[in-house]
């Protein structure tokens, strides 16, 4: 069941990150530690057989990954020790760390003159949790409750919506 789901996330993964215009390298990190980047250019193909991913470039080099060894497949390099940096949104930026999160994520948010709502929301657009803010700086925002998994940060006001993604280990 594990290896089903794994695999399932993988494959929608591989679709939603083939569908962005930016996504130009796939990073396969192991339990290990170990990562490895590829091109998108330079894949031919991927196969999930039987509880692996085979990764096969375009010059017949393959590399092979056990599922259960893996902990992600993306297509932004996920880095545990620099925070994100700040989303300008007008005059305010809007910064999530840390990122990926535990248990407490930090939303910061400069220059704010009017009230502003900080969601978190599931990949299917439920939202999850709800904080009004106006006036702070700083909301905090306890993520313990939510099971592993990646999640979408919506900062709103009454001029815009930007959104981050959010990955709860």
């Amino acid at each position: 069941m594990r290896h089903k789901r794994l695999k399932l996330s993988a494959v929608l993964l591989l679709v939603l990150g083939l569908t962005g215009l930016q996504a130009q390298t796939m990073y396969v990190k192991q339990s290990s530690g170990t990562q490895t980047s590829y091109t998108l250019s330079s894949i031919q193909k991927m196969t999930f057989p039987s509880g692996s991913v085979t990764v096969q470039k375009t010059d017949n080099s393959t590399g092979v990954y056990d599922l259960s060894g893996l902990r992600y497949l993306n297509f932004i390099d996920i880095s545990t020790s620099i925070a994100d940096q700040p989303m300008q949104l007008g005059n305010a930026k809007f910064i999530t760390y840390p990122n990926p999160v535990t248990d407490v994520l930090n939303v910061d948010i400069t220059d704010i003159s009017s009230e502003v709502t900080i969601s978190i929301l599931s990949l299917e657009g439920k939202v999850l949790q709800t904080h009004k803010n106006k006036g702070t700086n700083t909301v905090i925002l306890n993520l313990s409750q939510l099971p592993q998994g990646i999640y979408l940060c919506r900062y709103s006001n009454a001029l815009e919506i930007k959104t981050v993604k959010i990955i709860k280990q």
